[in-house]
């Protein structure tokens, strides 16, 4: 049984991440990538202002026991 999944994304590096459904994981795969060529030459999309470190300062708080490893409930819900 062959899936077929499209995925239409603006390239905006040279990496390409594809998100693929759990049952694709290991398994063999044929990527094909196809590019739209327009003759009217338009606008590549802009990009996002650039984040400001800082930013959200005092926004966040980090519990005391961060570093505490976890119960055992939660690392099984992790590897579900």
């Amino acid at each position: 049984m062959m899936t077929a999944v499209k995925i239409r994304k603006y390239l905006d590096s040279e990496i390409i991440q594809i998100p693929v459904h759990k049952d694709m994981v290991g398994k063999d795969a044929e990527i094909i990538i196809l590019t739209e060529f327009r003759q009217d030459k338009a606008e590549p999309k802009p990009k996002q202002s650039e984040r400001k470190p800082g930013t959200a300062k005092g926004m966040i708080t980090i519990a005391d026991d961060f570093e505490a490893p976890l119960d055992d409930e939660t690392v099984r819900e992790f590897y579900k």
